[in-house]
């Protein structure tokens, strides 16, 4: 079938029938909408159903990117007209209804798309389950916040929530099976996984979960509703006016072309905000919502755990992504102002615990200056404030609530070659080891790391086993809600889920694949500090 056609509710759909990486037939759905363009009065508002089409809708290419600033090139791309899903799978009608694998893209709620630049679908609907990637709002115009019903914050939240209620209405057209829905995105697509598990609005909508380095109190997971109103404020003096009456604000955001918006957004932006990975938008709590996403702190929603099967995980060396372009004189600036290097989340979190900025500082760091010599060290330090103390604290949570019956799976990922790991030639970095984001690569065919010369893992390589057992894993456990196959001649080991003990089980995947004992690095910091 060359040409399928899946009608669904809101009307029919022409895909398209192509052969993946590896030769094989699968069919493609691009573009789909899912709701309604938010544009002219809908722009800044939660987003709105799609409407139903008459005749049949052509979904062979990809829809829009939403418009955004690339975090690392500060190019301006993409559309207000954006929300779109792409459904993939080999197998139209299935005998039985197959597992549904939901991406949500990183990209510091800033950038990204879940078009097959990066997250191609060739391996995954290999293993007989059905691949959804979307597209939700970003930046200023996925979470503007002005604590008022006509932009509340959360848009890009709400736009994942749509996306898959759409999902729970038309996926079984496609073959996939409604009540077996897993939700997993790397990086900001990973906190966006943890709100979801948060939020009253999305619950029953997904039955399982993976996050891949990012959680919802990370710090660069979530901005003040008051930080987005001086940010606009900054804005809207940089585009030449003055505005403080919120309704009328909002009025001169929706008539301005969103390309200024965004060019005025990037020149706020300095090497310090993307060292501290600090957004001008993002996730926070929109009370002013008539249906909030979230409407206690992130903090109080986070202590009720995560109520579904979890797979969550980490690099070894998350930061280099932060540090990688770091030079001498802005390294020596940061060890001089040593006070402001952490922001007031990390330091109350690091209060609780009795840890002062010093203490973990000079743990990591020693009587080293943090300086371009040192960056290896500064990576571990860095990695520890903006990424794992937090997972951690989560991966604490789940374990020690008791009234939480779920299994939750701990991994880290500890591979680095330098003649063959991704994120550092993206990056052009001679830092040595596994960057945020290194995993990703495994997951997805990405057209983006051809045009730059990078080459998929060969047959018979480490890369290419570490492949293997990464999709085995994540399609076993969407299928099941355990990563372990009941047979298998590539999984010879079994991924226990963390209990109560103090040491954490811990997948390692690495050059092999084993099951270690993890700490809580903060706790080594304690023992230290004591």
């Amino acid at each position: 079938m060359k040409n399928p056609i899946v009608e669904v509710k809101q009307g029919k759909l022409l895909g398209v029938l192509e052969k993946n990486c590896n030769g094989n037939n699968f069919y493609a759905f691009r573009g789909i909408p899912y709701a309604e363009s938010p544009v002219g009065d809908l722009k800044f508002k939660d987003p709105v159903p799609k409407k139903s089409w008459s005749g049949v809708k052509n979904v062979t290419k990809y829809g829009n990117k939403c418009a955004q600033i690339n975090w690392f090139s500060r190019k301006i791309t993409g559309e207000c007209d954006c929300l779109f899903l792409n459904v993939y799978t080999m197998e139209l009608n299935p005998a039985n209804l197959k597992a549904v694998m939901v991406l949500i893209h990183g990209g510091n709620f800033a950038f990204g798309s879940g078009n097959d630049d990066i997250n191609g679908p060739d391996h995954l609907v290999e293993k007989d389950i059905i691949l959804v990637t979307i597209n939700y709002r970003l930046g200023i115009l996925g979470f503007l916040n002005l604590d008022d019903e006509e932009a509340p914050g959360n848009q890009g939240l709400k736009d994942q929530v749509m996306a898959l209620e759409w999902i729970q209405q038309n996926i079984s057209r496609f073959g996939g099976d409604p009540n077996n829905v897993t939700i997993f995105g790397y990086s900001a697509g990973s906190a966006a996984v943890h709100y979801l598990t948060l939020s009253p609005r999305a619950q029953g909508l997904f039955h399982k979960a993976i996050l891949q380095s990012g959680v919802a109190t990370n710090p660069w997971a979530s901005v003040s509703v008051d930080s987005m109103k001086k940010t606009v404020q900054e804005i809207v003096l940089m585009l030449g006016t003055k505005i403080t009456n919120p309704k009328e604000l909002i009025k001169y955001l929706r008539e301005t072309d969103v390309n200024l918006l965004l060019e005025a957004e990037s020149k706020l932006t300095t090497w310090k905000d993307r060292f501290s990975i600090i957004n001008k938008f993002g996730p926070s709590v929109d009370i002013k919502s008539k249906n909030p996403f979230l409407d206690i702190s992130i903090e109080e929603a986070v202590k009720t755990g995560i109520n579904v099967p979890c797979i969550i995980g980490i690099t070894n060396d998350e930061s280099i992504i932060v540090i990688r372009d770091l030079d001498e004189s802005q390294l020596l600036e940061i060890d001089n102002h040593r006070d402001s290097l952490f922001n007031p989340q990390v330091l109350d979190h690091l209060k609780k615990l009795n840890i002062s900025t010093d203490d973990l500082i000079k743990f990591y760091m020693g009587d080293k200056k943090i300086n371009f010599e040192n960056r290896q060290s500064f990576v571990n330090l860095i990695s520890m404030t903006n990424f794992l103390m937090n997972i951690y604290e989560v991966i604490d949570i789940q374990r020690q609530e008791k009234t939480i019956n779920t299994s939750m799976y701990f991994y880290k990922f500890d591979y680095y070659s330098k003649s063959t790991s991704q994120m550092q030639k993206i990056l052009s970095t001679d830092l040595i080891g596994t960057c945020h984001c290194e995993e990703v690569g495994y997951f997805f065919n990405m057209k983006c790391y051809k045009k730059i010369g990078i080459e998929p893992p060969i047959r018979g390589t480490t890369e290419y086993f570490i492949q293997k057992n990464f999709i085995e894993l994540w399609t076993t456990f969407a299928k099941t809600g355990n990563p372990n196959p009941k047979s298998s001649d590539l999984i010879t080991i079994e991924w226990k889920p963390i209990d109560d003990s103090t040491e954490y089980n811990c997948l390692k995947i690495s050059n092999d694949i084993k099951l270690i004992k993890q700490e809580n690095e903060l706790q080594r910091v304690q023992k230290n500090v004591k």
